[in-house]
């Protein structure tokens, strides 16, 4: 089983870097963020978009934590269904970045995955440690979904092609992946670049940048695009931070032209050895950074305690964000450590 995924990522390595001779369609010389094959980050020198096969290999055979099976406590979704039919703003953490956010009556879905595993294959890569919090069929009713990025940990092919089932929930997804949800029947679904913004009634939804980057087969890497996400509902403003590295640069421009935030949702974990995760995945002390930056009023971790991803200790995210918070007289608003099972209410105290 360990041959197999270390063969599996051994051949995909081959491939980081590369960039085919395949035309970006939606290339924009104007954009800093595009390039004529796919997509870069613009605040990471040409170096630093990638790692070298070398780096690929050191970090497979790094060992991780081995957490037993831990049977999550499940929602409540008679609870859940009912503040939401009376309009209470809410959210719960199903698991990774899967989060469920209730404003006003319209309910988001980020980065579902409900499967086993996130990986290609259903026989290796990383397997759930944790069970999503509620059975992906027990769901409410789906108004909107936002997809940050490629990796599957985050597109999750089996929730993609049941939630589709439900033609009338609308999909928000980054330049160039309109197309891959097509061929599962998804036809409700908004391709946008940074900074471009689509309305549909009393929802506002904005694409807006991350550090990342996008690879789901052997021989493409960088060909979509990744994003953070704001969802304006009424007056009330979420934001997705998706998977990211941190520059202050991209937060503060954020949090300068669509902040403040009442609510985001910030990656905290996966984020060692930070030789290798430093430029793509935040630590808990940058994911305070961004709440910071962005000027979130109420911010709720997440990217964490589902599969075992980096060589951090299982436990230690929640831990230092924390710890972090208390030891900073400079921190304002709140910053939620989600547990599994539990709706926070997002009303004003």
């Amino acid at each position: 089983m360990k041959f197999t995924i270390i063969a599996i990522i051994i051949i995909a390595t081959f491939t980081l870097k590369a960039r085919l001779s395949n035309r970006n369609p939606y290339y924009d010389i104007n954009k800093k963020h595009h390039t004529k094959t796919g997509f870069m980050n613009p605040y990471l020198k040409s170096e630093n978009q990638g790692k070298s096969f070398s780096d690929l290999i050191k970090m497979i055979l790094t060992k991780r934590p081995k957490p037993k099976y831990q049977p999550t406590e499940k929602l409540n979704v008679y609870d859940l269904n009912k503040r939401i039919s009376q309009n209470q703003n809410v959210i719960t953490w199903i698991g990774h970045s899967t989060m469920l956010i209730s404003i006003d009556g319209k309910v988001i879905l980020t980065d579902p995955i409900f499967s086993k595993r996130c990986s290609p294959v259903p026989f290796a890569g990383p397997k759930r440690y944790t069970s999503p919090s509620v059975k992906i069929d027990s769901l409410p009713k789906i108004d909107l979904i936002v997809i940050s990025h490629n990796h599957y940990d985050h597109l999750d092919k089996n929730s993609v092609k049941i939630l589709a089932k439900d033609t009338s929930t609308v999909w928000y997804v980054p330049l160039g992946l309109k197309s891959w949800f097509k061929q599962f029947g998804v036809l409700n679904v908004y391709e946008l670049d940074w900074f471009a913004e689509h309305k549909s009634k009393k929802i506002e939804v904005t694409c807006l940048p991350s550090q990342h980057w996008s690879k789901r087969s052997m021989f493409k890497s960088f060909d979509t695009l990744w994003a953070s996400w704001l969802i304006k509902i009424g007056e009330y403003k979420v934001w997705f931070a998706g998977d990211t590295g941190y520059n202050e640069i991209q937060f503060k421009k954020i949090g300068e032209f669509y902040g403040p935030f009442d609510l985001a949702a910030i990656p905290i974990g996966a984020y060692e050895p930070r030789w290798f995760m430093k430029n793509f995945h935040v630590n808990p002390e940058e994911s305070v950074l961004i709440h910071k930056d962005i000027k979130s009023k109420k911010s709720i971790g997440m990217h964490f305690g589902t599969f075992i991803l980096t060589t951090e200790p299982i436990l230690e995210p929640a831990q230092k964000i924390s710890e972090i918070i208390s030891n900073d007289s400079s921190f304002k608003g709140d910053f939620i450590i989600p547990e599994f099972g539990v709706i926070y209410s997002l009303e004003d105290n």
